[in-house]
């Protein structure tokens, strides 16, 4: 971060963990494109590296899964934010861009506004504060002079509190724009039309695949034995060692097929998929696949979500923006064979709960399409710095 005048063209980007990097880097590309001779700064990853962000700070091993490992990372995260305010401080850029990771960023943002003469703070991709933790809402619309929503309901909440919120568009739905047709995804994975395809998608964390594969295994082979002749597929995120899905399948007695990297294509492929509670429930409702969502995690993370911080009666983001219980939830002690076989069979052979679902997902398609939401936020954080944009 250079030592000069405050200027338009200087920007600090703060991403925490691998999702918030690839926003970032894709954000920021969409803002170098308005903006001439931008230099960025700031935390994240190899992705936002690669898009020209100068790395202060390289996210490496912060990112966590549930609260259980907050005392781990806190004493380095502490040491972060007082980095990153005192370069701030020294340096002054026109604006921080905060990128999801709501903890840090959030704690961070409320510092950068006590600094003398504090940047412009911009939050692009605002935490689900109508799902938990709704006093968060207040500190957004008063810290930040533009928040970045991807859902198309979110603005009002931040703007009936005073603050500048916008709908950009979801980058979920954006990036699924190019998926794979389901004749497209099967026949890359050499499978007919005419068959019965289930498709496991664990998680991209190891916390996630220990915690759910073992019960999916099991839940297969009773399905395996109720109806024979299904095919399966398992998910493997690059985000994971290669490798390490298969074998944890290797004692399973069934065949399963893993694929390495390519999401979008095994849920496409599917009849019906098992997934994990995240953004993966989201992509496979906007693929139009009925699902079985799982959470199982520690005890202290799931108890202090569940009955403390949560505000609404549901976890995954399907249901949450369905507003009912579009498809079946099995959390914790419910994350075994049995019930997750008879959710999966009635969701892949009762026609009436496929229709169902499929018609929840409609809605969410139709309320999430839209522009691209990285050109549409560049547009915004360039009108706000005062920049006149470049054709982009």
């Amino acid at each position: 971060m250079r030592s000069n005048e405050r200027s338009a063209n200087d920007v600090v980007v703060l991403a925490g963990e691998p999702s918030g990097d690839v926003h970032a880097a894709n954000l920021v590309k969409a803002l170098a494109a308005r903006i001439p001779d931008l230099q960025l700064s700031g935390m994240g990853g190899q992705l936002m590296a690669e898009a020209g962000v100068d790395l202060i700070h390289d996210i490496g091993d912060i990112s966590i899964v549930g609260f259980a490992g907050i005392p781990r990372i806190y004493p380095k995260l502490r040491k972060i934010k007082k980095d990153l305010l005192r370069r701030i401080a020294d340096h002054k850029p026109k604006a921080v861009i905060f990128v999801d990771y709501p903890g840090f960023n959030l704690s961070c943002a409320r510092a950068v506004r006590k600094l003398p003469q504090p940047p412009k703070c911009i939050y692009f991709i605002t935490p689900q504060v109508w799902a938990w933790w709704k006093g968060r809402a207040r500190i957004i619309a008063d810290v930040f002079e533009l928040a970045l929503n991807i859902f198309p309901f979110e603005p009002r909440i931040f703007n009936e509190l005073g603050g500048n919120a916008v709908f950009i568009g979801n980058p979920v739905a954006h990036e699924l724009r190019d998926a794979p047709s389901r004749e497209s995804a099967r026949c890359s994975l050499g499978l007919s039309m005419s068959d019965k395809v289930i498709s496991l998608l664990p998680g991209s964390r190891l916390k996630e695949i220990d915690s759910h594969v073992d019960a999916m295994m099991d839940a297969l082979k009773i399905i395996h034995a109720q109806t024979p002749g299904v095919r399966f597929l398992i998910s493997e995120a690059i985000s994971l060692p290669e490798g390490y899905v298969a074998s944890r399948l290797k004692s399973s007695g069934i065949e399963i097929r893993v694929v390495r990297g390519d999401a979008k294509q095994v849920i496409r492929a599917a009849d019906a998929v098992v997934v994990a509670s995240g953004t993966a429930s989201l992509e496979t409702a906007l693929l139009g696949v009925p699902m079985v969502v799982l959470y199982a995690g520690d005890i202290f993370s799931y108890t202090l979500v569940r009955y403390f911080l949560l505000q609404v009666d549901f976890i995954s983001l399907v249901n949450l923006l369905s507003g009912h219980e579009a498809v079946p939830e099995l959390f914790q002690k419910q994350v075994r064979a049995q019930p997750i076989a008879d959710a999966l069979r009635e969701v892949l052979l009762n026609n009436d709960v496929r229709a169902g679902q499929v018609r929840a997902f409609e809605r969410i398609q139709n309320a999430l399409e839209g522009v691209d939401p990285y050109e549409c936020a560049a547009a915004h954080i360039a009108a706000e710095l005062g920049v006149e944009a470049q054709d982009a």
